[in-house]
């Protein structure tokens, strides 16, 4: 089976690196995967093994068309069995450039969507890509709950997050925990707290910084690691200047590879607004590094709480600073935690996760394409 994996963004990182990870995982089970993205990363760079269909960072409507017609004229010279679209842009692009032909689709939810917040329009529209879908991927039963209250009455398979366990299987924290702490100039008694994600509103990293400060007026000596770039760089590293933590803060920008910083540092922060199944709870758990979480999407059903890490009853910088400090008052109990995490993270390694896309892809390609309504 020829499977091709459209994407929104030509990086290595969310969604594009599951695709990436997933379609090596679909290989050994004879299934043949390449890649395409909708556009350029979202600070216009390209990674060479997801070529884009349009050069526009912006994803406007025009910029979405354009895709769609670059992608049926790749699919003309390149057809394949079945297309997974992994999230909003790349379902958009893929419906649109299908209609007509013998390509069906399964789409990959990767996150809620406003429904909330949009008029008939809107909601007419989702209702009749998600018809285009012969099946639905989803991350957590409330996005599963999510889509067939917009009308899909197809089918809809339960599959986690997941990761490809292999870079992080071989990492030994008490190495990487010195080397990091040597190329940043800590002491050893220093705490070391981290942040990974894109620097956007929605990740929140001003909240990881509100932290660090909270846990300096608490007492407790710790440094923040914050590995990620994005629009929001400036404003943060301003954030640090006048919350005079200059010296407590590192904003190391975007790192192609996080296994060895997840692997150093004591905890992660996951600060944000609103995840899918965060991907990086689960890479932190692969790195033996407790997580500690406000409850968006599918946290919990990543980190156990008081187990793995800590999954706060609600948002808030005080009530995530003050479980911090808890735990990093508590050697053992961090140890303990790092421990599970390990043992737990196997629960979403890529591999047991690409049999189970296998059968919904294969499936889906037997019976056609949806039509189109």
């Amino acid at each position: 089976m020829h499977v091709l994996h459209v994407v929104g963004r030509s990086h290595r990182r969310g969604a594009e690196l599951v695709a990436s990870e997933l379609a090596d995982a679909l290989v050994p089970l004879g299934h043949h995967s390449r890649l395409v993205a909708v556009g350029p990363g979202h600070e216009g760079g390209r990674d060479g093994s997801i070529p884009v269909l349009t050069a526009s960072v912006r994803q406007h409507p025009v910029a979405l068309l354009r895709a769609a017609l670059a992608l049926r004229s790749d699919l003309r010279s390149a057809p394949v069995d079945v297309i997974l679209a992994h999230g909003g842009s790349a379902l958009q692009v893929a419906a649109l450039a299908t209609l007509g032909r013998p390509v069906p689709i399964v789409h990959q939810l990767i996150m809620g969507m406003p429904v909330g917040d949009r008029g008939p329009l809107w909601h007419r529209w989702w209702r009749w890509l998600l018809g285009r879908c012969g099946a639905v991927v989803s991350l957590t039963g409330e996005l599963s709950a999510e889509v067939r209250g917009l009308g899909y009455d197809g089918p809809i398979e339960l599959i986690a997050n997941a990761r490809d366990p292999g870079r992080f299987r071989a990492l030994d924290r008490a190495a990487e925990r010195s080397t990091l702490r040597d190329s940043l100039g800590i002491d050893p008694h220093v705490h070391l707290i981290g942040f990974v994600g894109h620097l956007v509103d929605q990740k929140r990293p001003d909240v990881a910084v509100d932290v660090l400060c909270r846990l300096r007026d608490l007492g407790v000596d710790a440094h923040l690691l914050v590995v990620g770039g994005g629009p929001n760089r400036a404003a943060l590293e301003e954030q640090v200047r006048r919350s005079g933590v200059d010296d407590l803060v590192t904003i190391a920008g975007h790192r192609p590879d996080v296994s060895g910083p997840l692997a150093g540092i004591d905890l992660l922060l996951l600060t944000s607004d609103g995840e899918g199944m965060p991907g990086v709870a689960i890479e932190a758990q692969m790195a033996g590094c407790p997580v500690v979480s406000f409850p968006v999407g599918g946290a919990a059903e990543v980190v156990e709480s008081g187990v793995t890490g800590i999954v706060l009853e609600d948002h808030g910088a005080a009530g995530m600073a003050h479980e911090v400090a808890r735990l990093l008052g508590d050697a053992d109990l961090l140890a303990g935690m790092s421990t599970a995490a390990r043992e737990r993270s196997e629960m979403f390694s890529m591999e047991r996760a690409a049999e189970r896309y296998a059968k919904v892809l294969v499936e889906v390609a037997s019976i056609g394409p949806r039509p189109a309504t």
